[in-house]
């Protein structure tokens, strides 16, 4: 992706497209048009997604990636129609919060650190959920190592040792699979992957004795292993292959932890009780009866950021990502369709009346700019005590806040214009009508201000279309189209 673009947000449909596409899944009712138009985020019926899902969750069965209980195997429970259900409130959960960031207008520019803190929040969930399937399946933690598949070409490492044990040379591979040369050399150096078809022909050719396996848990190794290689790959290409290894090898110390909690608790064995493994597995941290156990994971972690992002979790997800939000869009927390700042006129901070402007930095940016790191701490500062804020009194706290700004430098277009923006964000999520009104006002103060701009004079337009009053909008956006002096985009 260009640098550049600024992160924007994607429903989970193409997310979930995007990670069958990555683990090689897409087949049978995963390739028909349905699911395309679902992957591409398309609408669909309810019935045809959870249809799309439950084949997701069958594909994930029969490709080792996601074990199925013995218990569950003896029963009418369908695994793959528990994983799908699963799926399903991940991605509606996701599509809810999405939509709540991005009644703020604004895009996210600092991507990495966006996706590396969303990220941190998954790991918690992930390792939830993770240790309810392997107690369901009566399967050990793995040890709380750097996991291979994280480096960097783990599956052509992984192909290579296979071939080594068995004796065959790389171009006895190549005869025996009915491949090039060139294909095997690309799957041992990371360049390509091979097909769902080779590694069939690879686990018939690969298994025995040398790699003391046999052909079917030999080929879902080697799925696996390439599946979760693509995901990491495409992690380290947002964040960097160090910090995707962190985050791996943290996912699965937390489930060894939480495995170790559980051991040392009086809990039925799994035969007896495994509703609450189920509904771990189904909601991850979004059901409270899970969060007695992230409180002790809490307890028990050393790394103090590890310990608040732990703790966050527990909480409604939607405060954590505003925060996060906040933090990655820098001091324009709620530009509409605004050229960048740097690109207008600036109020100089000497010696200028309203309207007047120079090259000097808007007087309140270096405020604004610490304004996101304050509430950010703060509230982590709040979670980590147990006193955590009712998100409306966070949102209050920003306003007071922003307020604040606006009275020290009363002359910003920019301080006036991120209080309104933040109002109308805050008016929309709370419902209240009269903050809505009093966000308009001040991005019309910022437009009189700075005629110029354009960001606060459609951003009242912005406002009102986001609560639903269309013709508000339309009249507001008519008014900032007459007042600026060209068409912007």
């Amino acid at each position: 992706m260009d640098e550049l673009t600024p992160l924007e947000g994607v429903y989970s449909g193409k997310v979930i497209g995007a990670v069958v596409k990555a683990l090689n899944l897409d087949q049978g009712v995963l390739k028909d048009r349905t699911a395309r138009r679902f992957f591409a985020g398309d609408s669909v019926s309810e019935y045809s997604r959870k249809e799309v899902l439950n084949e997701l969750g069958k594909v994930l069965i029969e490709y080792g990636i996601v074990p199925v209980p013995s218990s569950l195997r003896q029963s009418d429970v369908s695994m793959a129609a528990i994983i799908g259900d699963a799926i399903e409130f991940a991605a509606m959960r996701w599509d809810n919060l999405l939509a709540t960031i991005q009644s703020r207008s604004t895009p996210i520019a600092d991507r990495q650190f966006a996706v590396e803190q969303f990220l941190r929040l998954v790991v918690v969930d992930l390792a939830l959920r993770v240790f309810a399937l392997l107690r369901l399946a009566g399967l050990e933690a793995p040890h709380p190592d750097a996991p291979s598949w994280a480096l960097e070409n783990s599956g052509g490492k992984l192909l290579r040792e296979l071939t080594e044990k068995s004796g065959l040379t790389r171009y006895q591979l190549a005869d025996s699979l009915g491949v090039s040369y060139t294909s095997v050399d690309n799957w041992l150096d990371g360049k390509n992957r091979p097909t769902p078809n080779n590694i069939e022909v690879l686990s018939d050719t690969l298994a025995g004795p040398s790699t003391n396996m046999d052909r079917l848990h030999l080929k879902q190794k080697i799925q696996r292993q390439f599946a979760f290689a693509h995901i990491a790959d495409l992690l380290a290409s947002l964040i960097g292959r160090e910090q995707t290894v962190d985050l791996s090898t943290t996912l699965l110390r937390f489930v060894w932890l939480i495995t170790q909690d559980v051991r040392q608790m009086d809990r039925p064995l799994i035969e007896e009780a495994a509703g609450a493994e189920l509904i771990a597995l189904h909601f991850g941290t979004a059901h409270p009866s899970t969060h007695t156990l992230l409180r002790n994971l809490a307890d028990s972690e050393t790394d103090a950021r590890w310990k608040r992002d732990i703790l966050m979790t527990t909480t409604d997800w939607s405060i954590p990502l505003q925060m996060i939000a906040l933090r990655a869009s820098g001091p324009r927390n709620a530009a509409g369709l605004a050229q960048d700042i740097k690109d207008v006129p600036r109020l100089g901070t000497t010696g200028n009346k309203p309207g007047e402007s120079s090259n000097e930095v808007d007087p309140a940016q270096e405020a604004l700019q610490q304004l996101g790191t304050k509430i950010f701490e703060r509230e982590y500062q709040r979670v980590v005590q147990g006193t955590l804020n009712p998100p409306s009194q966070m949102l209050e706290t920003g306003i007071a806040l922003r307020r604040a700004i606006v009275r020290d430098f009363p002359l910003s277009p920019l301080a006036h214009f991120d209080l309104g923006s933040y109002l109308g964000m805050v008016g929309r999520n709370l419902s209240r009508r009269d903050l809505i009104d009093q966000g308009v006002l001040e991005c019309k103060i910022s437009a009189g201000l700075l005629p110029n701009w354009d960001a606060p004079a459609v951003e009242p337009g912005i406002i009102l279309t986001n609560i639903g009053e269309f013709e508000e909008a339309l009249r507001e956006l008519n008014r900032a189209k007459g007042e600026l002096p060209e068409e912007t985009p």
